[in-house]
């Protein structure tokens, strides 16, 4: 896209951005921000939007794709001993809160022991997604920039709906952005 779209303000009359968006649908979640190395061009920008009580971790490789992202948070949530590991994605600025609440009390009717997954009006798979800590092991052999799409597809998904496209709508594009 040519600039950050993960801590650039959409607009100047909106301070927000897509990163602190993200933090505020995850609060109320023991949450662990991702960010690139140090040396990553967008690495300082990302910080800045930070708290200081924000609990971070430095993901080298991140240039490799999601899959390095992933690993990294599987790590985390294992050392962690979490029930699962909730992975939001920032690019996805409708999620809310509530959406995170949705999911979660799904999560736990399964016992912690199904992949919950939200998706669109459509049915369409999109993000967030919650994985059990059974499938985090799992994580080790992700590869490339699909995600944990091999972790979903061997052990399957429970879905969740979600209203006006807010799971599935992201910003890839600078027409996406400046539809925000």
């Amino acid at each position: 896209m040519g600039f950050d779209k993960l801590s650039t303000p959409p607009s100047l009359h909106s301070p927000d951005t897509l990163l602190t968006r993200a933090i505020s649908a995850a609060s109320g979640h023991d949450t662990v921000i991702a960010l690139p190395p140090e040396d990553h061009p967008y690495h300082l920008a990302r910080k800045a939007l930070l708290q200081p009580q924000d609990r971070v971790i430095l993901v080298a490789g991140a240039e490799k794709g999601l899959s390095e992202t992933l690993k990294a948070l599987a790590t985390e949530a294992r050392a962690g001993d979490y029930d699962g590991l909730i992975v939001l994605l920032a690019d996805l600025p409708f999620v809310t809160r509530a959406h995170l609440e949705k999911l979660t009390e799904f999560f736990e009717t399964f016992e912690g022991a199904r992949i919950v997954r939200a998706m669109d009006e459509t049915e369409r798979g999109g993000h967030p997604v919650i994985f059990p800590a059974s499938v985090l092991p799992d994580f080790a052999a992700l590869s490339g920039d699909d995600g944990a799409r091999m972790v979903i597809e061997h052990y399957g998904v429970k879905q969740v709906a979600m209203p006006s496209g807010a799971a599935t709508w992201d910003v890839d594009t600078p027409d996406d952005w400046r539809k925000l």
